[in-house]
Parts: C-alpha cells; structure tokens; sequence
C-alpha cells in the first residue's frame, strides 16, 4: 500500500506539473498516444507474470518465462518503433513521431519488469518488490521533472517512464538473482500457452474498454476534450491505484493460501472473501466519496482554473470506479479456481457493451460519455459477481453482511465532511490547505465510528493489541 502510495503521488506530481506547463490539448495528444502504448504494453505482456505467480515448481520455468517475455517485449518494439519511423516520414516537424518511438522502448522495459514483479511475488519478495517500485518512481520523478523544466513537452513525460523502468529492471534482477533462461518443454509451452491465452484475451479487452472513452472522445470532440477527460480520469485512476494494485496482489496470495490449505479445493474462498472485501469497502469507498466531495477543490487546486470543465467528469468517474470494487478480485478468484477460461468471452461481451456506450454518449458530450461509464460498471460488476459465485465459490451476500456494519461510519463521515468543507472558517485558505483542514478531523471520526458500529473489526483491534502489549511485556 505505501508503495502504490508513493507511486501515485510521485506520479501525480508529474501530472500536476506537466498540466501547468502543457496545454489540455497538447496532454490529450500525449494521452492518446500513451493509450496506443498501453494496449501494446499489455500484447507484449501476455499473461507471464500471473503465470510465474501461480507455478509452485522450481526456478527453471519463471527463468524461461521471462526469456519468453523479453522475447514478446522486443517484438512489441519494434512494431511501434517502425510505426514511429513511419509517422515521423510523414509529419518530420512533430514531435509525436519521436514521442512514440520512446515509448516502443518503454515497452520493452515494461514488459520485461512485469515479469521480473512476477518472480519477486512468486519468491514471496514483496518488500523487495517495493524497493524496486519506490525507487524507480523516485528516478522517473526527477528525470520526468527535470525535462519538463528543461522544455523537453510531452517527451519529458515518456523520459521519466523510460527512466522508471530502467532502475525498476536493474533492481529488480539484483534481487531475483535469476537470470533469463531460453528453452522450455513442449509440454510446457503448452501449459503456458492454454493459461496465457483466456488470460491475454480478457485483460487485452479490459484494457480496451478502459481506453475507447479516449479514443472515441478523440474523434468525436478533439484533443482538447481528450485532455479534460484524461485529466480527470487520471486523478480519479490515480486514486484507484492505491487501492486496486494493492489488494489484487493480496488477492493472488490470499486466495491462492485459501487454495493450497484446502487441498486445492475452494472450500476456504468464501470466508478469505469476507475479509477481504470487508477491509476493501472500508478503506476504498471513503476514498472515493472524499473524492466527489473535493472534485472541484482538487482539479482547480492542483492542476488551475483552466482545467475546470475536468470537476464534474471526476464527480462521475469516481461514482463508477467505487461500483467496480467487488471486480478487484475476480481475476486472481477465477484464475486460482481453474476457470479464467470463462474470461475471454466475458470480456468481448463488456468490450463490445462499453464501446457501443461510448458511441451513444460521445456526441452528447464528456459528461454523458462519463456515465456511460457508470453503466458499464454496474453491468461488469454484476456479470463478475454472478461468475465468482459460479465458478469461484464466493457468494456476494456472504461478503456484504460482513461489511453491513460500515455503513454507518460511512455516512457519519459524509456528513461531517461536507459540513466541514462549507464551513465559514476555511473559505479564506487555499483550495489544497481547504482540503487538508477538513480531511484530518473526518479521518479521526471515522476511525472511532468503525471502532464502535464495526464489530469485527473492534473485535481484531482488540487481539492485535492485546497480542503487541505481550510481545513487549515477555523477556
């Protein structure tokens, strides 16, 4: 979690930074050519990482697998790079061409890192995995900071990823201590060929999905409006970080123990699941609802009044970020059942249901494609409960009586929130200090409310103390 924290400020401080120095629409450009990466980012990735993170044998297969993936990540480059060459043929004087030559390489590195994060959770690594994240995000942020500065544009924004990636792999290998390994078995192969490929299809799909709004608003209402839209979707994505890549790694190794104690078998899912979601609805939900309450203090406080017509975009795009929570977890729930194969066709259903939101909502403006989004989040959701409980033996119902008993602190700290916001006291700070005054006592208070409504979680603050006063009183 602290981590993902630090990612996401270091990588929110470029962002702020850049958007003071770049116009909306010279971000969305970046943007759109950002998304084009992304989607060849994840070809190349394929399924490696979750694959390595699952296997249970020795070091010879992770080891083949990242030959593999360096293997995809250099042929993913090189078809951007030509791609780069060719656009730089045509248009000699834009910077574009270059941008996407910089970020042919950044794929490489990216891919060939995704493995590597795979081998340190698969050798239970997560501290070093960290090290290796914090670290090359420090380094992106001074090289990203340092160009942008420097007048280097929108390039600055892929030095810093380059750079991030860079330190990310040396480390990384310092590490693992696993150097790439060529060769693998037919048998093999084909194991990793029928795990990979329903694991591919779904996340190409997802990711899909999670970028037609940016192109289809591209094309419809021009760079400008891709700019607002990415901006918001950036704070709000940033903030869904720090929760999402977190508890998907939990989910991986929770649920992965639930299997392995069980024999194997699903018996343990549904009670690692009430947990689990419990502790995710009360730390994700109030980030999200603190979010549509300060949406227009944190865009014009952070990134200026320009980018203003971003405020209700986040309002909405948080709202359907806070519907996908129960889908954090299907992933690792399917994959460790046996059943990601159930994936691929799910995921062209949602892919063709998103873009054809997209297409409707897109001439009606950014607002109307912001809620298309809504939809989609509460169709996805429900189609990934319904498979988790099918082939995941994870009841819904389970995990919402368990976390029935937050609802309380939740709209307690809403309140006080808003009441806080408004108040006479704060309307002379600035719009980030306005934030920061009234966050810091709601916090507090919904601390003690989950304390006092929640029992399940009193009943483990109780153990947790009680075991540390042991541990300090014995010898």
């Amino acid at each position: 979690m602290m981590e993902r924290v630090l990612s996401q400020v270091s990588q929110l401080v470029i962002f702020i930074t850049a958007a003071r120095i770049l116009s909306p629409a010279e971000f969305g450009v970046f943007a759109l050519t950002s998304a084009c990466a992304i989607l060849l980012l994840r070809f190349a990735e394929v399924g490696w990482a979750p694959y390595i993170m699952s296997w249970s044998g020795t070091a010879r297969v992770p080891r083949q697998i990242l030959y593999i993936a360096i293997l995809f990540g250099l042929g993913a480059a090189l078809i951007g790079g030509l791609a780069g060459l060719a656009y730089l043929a045509i248009e000699p004087e834009s910077d574009v061409g270059l941008l996407i030559i910089l970020f042919s390489f950044w794929v490489l590195l990216a891919t060939t890192s995704s493995a590597q994060k795979g081998v340190l959770i698969w050798q239970h690594k997560l501290r070093a995995s960290a090290i290796c994240e914090i670290t090359g995000e420090l380094a992106g942020l001074a090289v990203a900071l340092a160009a942008l500065f420097s007048g280097f544009g929108v390039l600055s924004l892929v030095f810093g990823r380059i750079a991030l990636q860079t330190v990310h792999l040396i480390l990384s290998f310092f590490f693992t201590r696993l150097p790439p390994r060529r060769g693998m078995s037919a048998d093999q192969l084909r194991d990793l060929r029928d795990y990979s490929i329903p694991l591919f299809s779904s996340r190409m799909t997802f990711n899909f999905r999670l970028y037609a709004a940016t192109f289809i608003i591209g094309g419809f209402l021009g760079a400008a409006a891709v700019g607002y839209y990415r901006a918001a979707e950036r704070l709000v994505g940033a903030l869904t970080e720090v929760v999402a890549v977190p508890s998907q790694v939990l989910a991986w190794s929770l649920f992965r123990q639930a299997r392995d104690s069980g024999g194997g078998g699903l018996a343990g899912f549904q009670k690692q699941a009430d947990t689990y979601f419990h502790i995710l609805f009360l730390t994700a939900l109030p980030i999200f609802i603190w979010t549509c309450v300060f949406a227009g203090e944190l865009i014009t406080g952070l990134l200026g009044a320009e980018w203003a017509p971003a405020v209700p975009v986040v309002i909405v795009l948080a709202l359907a970020r806070a519907l996908s929570l129960p889908t954090f977890a299907s992933e690792p729930i399917l994959s460790l059942a046996g059943e990601i194969r159930r994936m691929p066709k799910v995921s062209m259903l949602f892919l063709g249901m998103t873009i054809a939101l997209n297409l409707i909502a897109s001439p009606f403006g950014m607002m109307a494609v912001a809620w298309a989004q809504v939809g989609g989040s509460v169709i996805v959701t429900g189609v990934m409960l319904w498979l988790t409980r099918k082939y995941g033996a994870v009841a819904w119902q389970g995990f919402a009586r368990h976390s029935r008993f937050i609802i309380a602190p939740l709209v307690l700290a809403t309140a006080v929130l808003v009441v806080l916001r408004d108040l006479a006291w704060f309307d002379g700070l600035p719009d980030m200090l306005r934030v920061l005054a009234a966050s810091l006592p709601t916090v507090a208070i919904y601390a003690a409310a989950l304390y006092l409504f929640d029992p399940n979680l009193r009943q483990a603050a109780k153990a947790y103390f009680k075991g540390h006063a042991q541990d300090q009183d014995s010898p």
